[in-house]
């Protein structure tokens, strides 16, 4: 019988989907973060469940040739980079490894999967970070969450946001320390700033900072606004937002533009977009393009064709898109994310497109008589409705390019369609998330051949 508190010496023999080492004791599975398949190590049983455990290294014994000592001073105690200590090929062939484990065991999808396309400067890239704001022995703090808390690491530095952002975080603390405007304090629901939404622009260096309040006010803002943008003159929109509610939401409903305008432009393979401080948008630029490339070679437009781009956004897949195809349609349920992608199309000269708000599985309804060609999807991390698939199926779709942030409901959905006609041909991941678990992958498919 394994007890909390209990010491052993293991062997790790597998890693679970986010990155933890796996070992067995008398066939009693035990998880331990920081562990790599290969290695031995002394651990400590810090949980026990009825069917799995967890554990903690207490003493490396044997190191694994691909093990790598973290760069990051935070990398012990901050939920983020949770695959740091592997090397970046170690990385690669995890993320490869892990989809086609999961389209396997979950979908019952036998496929090619490629290689995971990696970066070759794997820190630095997201161009978007979400910072919280709280308050430790009486000093404002701000960074990251501690692992599976919402305790808040006062953060020196970050490895996977670009360095201007972090200065940008740091500036802005002072600021609100020197103007005596206090960090939200969640446990009593009392203070002032909540967080900062930094974001920044690849090709344009343009930078957006949304500063997220408790209150429906923001004290001082307009000395807070030309402290911000004297320093940092590529920051180009400011926007206070109300978050009233005590809840995991970023942002509240109510957002006013204190500097600028309520945008930042960026490109993608030559088409220029327009990026409000709540629109949905990849936040790793560079992988962004390979990713999207991939999508149009699965497709295999001939310029002749009509497609679709469900769950759409601000239109960055369906309009770098539409320059090989005949008509456009896209649809996503957020009307502002509608509105921008109808603007970005005028913007870049697209005409061959047709926009519309509302649910994707009822809107592509609508579109049965347009003789579909091609399907790009790019869900959230929950997959597709069943009633999209349903009607997907019922339309007879040639050719579906499936975009998917999450293995697990990326192999739910081709199952489904793999059972209901569709033949999945091959899978390419992409390494959206250097440092972490998080996968990217692009899938094709295409509808089989009727028997006569």
């Amino acid at each position: 019988m394994i007890e909390k508190n209990e010491y052993y010496s293991v062997e790790f023999v597998d890693m679970t989907h986010d990155g933890m080492g796996v070992c067995k004791i008398d066939g009693f599975p035990i998880f331990v973060a920081n562990a790599l398949k290969g290695e031995k190590a002394e651990i400590k049983i810090v949980k026990v469940n009825a069917s799995f455990g967890f554990g903690r290294l207490v003493e490396m014994i044997h190191k694994s040739p691909f093990r790598k000592e973290p760069i990051c001073d935070h990398f012990s105690e901050c939920g983020g980079c949770n695959l740091m200590h592997m090397n970046y090929q170690m990385q690669l062939d995890f993320k490869k490894h892990r989809t086609k484990e999961t389209l396997r065991k979950l979908g019952k999808i036998d496929t090619k999967v490629n290689e995971t396309l990696g970066m070759l400067n794997p820190y630095y890239y997201r161009n978007k970070a979400v910072i919280p704001f709280g308050e430790e022995n009486g000093k404002m703090i701000s960074g990251l969450y501690k692992s599976r808390t919402h305790d808040i690491i006062d953060m020196k530095k970050c490895y996977i946001i670009p360095k201007i952002t972090t200065d940008i975080v740091k500036f802005m603390k002072n600021v609100f320390e020197e103007l005596n405007i206090p960090a939200y304090n969640e446990t009593i629901g009392t203070g002032v700033v909540r967080c900062l939404v930094v974001r920044n622009s690849y090709k344009f260096d343009d930078i957006s900072v949304t500063i997220v309040t408790l209150t429906p006010k923001l004290p001082k803002k307009d000395i807070i606004v030309k402290k911000l943008v004297s320093r940092y003159k590529k920051v180009v929109s400011v926007v206070h937002n109300f978050n009233p509610d005590n809840t995991n939401i970023i942002m509240g409903k109510k957002s006013k533009v204190i500097y600028g305008e309520d945008f930042i432009r960026d490109e993608i393979n030559g088409v220029f977009f327009k990026i409000s401080h709540r629109s949905f948008y990849q936040v790793n630029p560079i992988q962004t393009e390979a990713l999207y490339s991939k999508a149009i070679e699965y497709a295999d437009l001939t310029t002749d064709e009509v497609i679709i781009d469900a769950y759409c956004g601000i239109g960055t897949i369906g309009l770098t898109a539409a320059k090989y195809a005949k008509t456009l349609l896209g649809v996503d349920i957020v009307k502002q994310a509608i509105s921008d992608a109808t603007e970005n199309a005028k913007n870049n000269g697209i005409s061959n497109f047709k926009f519309v708000a509302g649910k994707a599985e009822d809107v592509i309804l609508q579109w049965k008589n347009y003789n579909v060609d091609v399907l790009f999807v790019d869900p959230p991390r929950k997959g597709c409705d069943k009633k999209f698939l349903k009607t997907v199926i019922e339309m007879k779709i040639p050719k579906i390019v499936y975009i998917s942030c999450n293995v697990s409901t990326l192999a739910r959905d081709l199952n489904y369609l793999q059972a209901n006609g569709y033949q999945v041909l091959e899978v390419t991941p992409f390494d959206m998330f250097p440092q972490t678990s998080h996968i990217e992958t692009v899938t094709k498919l295409r509808l089989k051949k009727q028997e006569l």
